[in-house]
């Protein structure tokens, strides 16, 4: 008898099984549509169906059936950490949404816990009501670095495991970063603000003086601006920091800029108010602007030509992103990759319908 289970196991065991994310692929669905389908849970079209099937059976697909079950038994509660006071993060949330509605049938419930970015009280409330609420994981944006490592360190003593969005703190060590190198997208805008001028340009970079403060991610893009001058050997003298609190004292500086045009960095997902806020004169003025997010409201700008480019972050995709690191730690057991950089995508009005953020608005409906 032992002969033979021995024999069965070197047969069956030495051949190479498609996974789950294989089948996905080679289907062209979701890993959640294909879970469904292999553990005959919820709702799928029978032509995916009879798809995955057949990938799976052609890949000698098996599942630890008694191991599955177990886990199914369990819900998986995950906090979510973000600002929600824009599109850029509506957008985030959307896509975190979306990617966990297909692991729902595997126990994952989000809870959201939204603050706002101007407030350091805000930030540290939520997250503490979020940590009260004992969570399986949580998914967090660490805009504010003191108050963020704070976070971290009570989630750590916890064992709860966190994946940070948007921006990183490399010395928390979050289980996965899931956005952009701050630093390296400012080095690249200090590029496209400088492109076509040798000898480099005056640069003015415009704050805000309510989020901007805050923010860690702002800071490092703006270094990495700093850095590309540096590394050109041009005078950093030359890049001006001005806070922008109103109409007014904009209006002034622009004014006070002479000689052949202004380049405008815009280190956040604000350009288009930005150009709301430029009188006409100074509109009409030869001008470059960069800035960041492919949010519906820089779409316009960046239509007209007020805007020359935008860096994307696909914050929709960092949204599916981190739901499926938490569908890899908490459910499937499997290896994670812990740095998940987006791609530094530049956007202008000549690959705008291109972009991966792009969405077309729908048409309006008459009658």
């Amino acid at each position: 008898m032992l002969q033979i289970i021995s024999i069965f196991f070197f047969i069956f065991g030495s051949m190479k099984r498609i996974t789950i994310k294989e089948i996905a692929r080679q289907a062209g669905v979701s890993v959640g549509t294909v879970d469904r389908v292999l553990h005959k849970r919820g709702e799928v079209a029978e032509a995916t169906k009879d798809l995955v099937l057949k990938i799976a059976k052609e890949g000698n697909y098996t599942t630890n059936v008694f191991a599955r079950n177990l886990k199914l038994n369990k819900v998986y509660q995950i906090a979510v950490i973000l600002p929600l006071d824009n599109d850029y993060w509506k957008t985030q949330r959307q896509g975190i949404e979306q990617s966990a509605e297909e692991y729902e049938s595997l126990g994952m419930v989000l809870k959201f816990y939204p603050f706002d970015r101007s407030n350091q009280g805000s930030f540290l409330t939520k997250a503490a009501m979020a940590i009260d609420g004992e969570p399986d994981a949580v998914i967090l944006a660490p805009l504010m670095e003191e108050e963020a490592t704070d976070i971290c360190g009570r989630l750590k003593s916890k064992a709860i495991p966190f994946v940070f969005v948007d921006s990183n703190l490399e010395e928390v060590a979050p289980l996965a970063f899931i956005g952009q190198d701050s630093v390296q997208s400012g080095y690249l805008a200090a590029r496209l603000l400088n492109y076509g001028y040798g000898e480099g340009h005056d640069a003015w970079i415009l704050k805000y003086t309510d989020f901007d403060s805050l923010n860690k991610t702002i800071d490092e893009r703006i270094d990495g601006f700093r850095q590309y001058y540096v590394d050109q050997g041009w005078n950093a003298g030359r890049i001006h920091e001005i806070n922008v609190e109103n109409q007014v004292k904009l209006t002034e500086v622009l004014n006070s800029i002479k000689g052949e045009g202004m380049h405008l960095f815009v280190p956040n997902s604000r350009s288009y108010q930005i150009v709301s806020m430029i009188d006409e004169s100074n509109l009409a003025r030869k001008k470059r602007i960069v800035g960041y997010d492919l949010v519906k409201e820089n779409i316009a700008p960046l239509e007209n030509g007020h805007v020359d480019f935008i860096i994307d972050q696909n914050p929709n995709l960092q949204g599916n992103l981190s739901v499926q690191v938490l569908y890899k730690q908490l459910i499937a057991n499997a290896p994670i990759k812990q740095y998940q950089y987006m791609p530094l995508e530049v956007v202008s009005k000549e690959n705008l319908r291109f972009a991966n953020s792009y969405r077309e608005e729908p048409e309006e409906v008459v009658g």
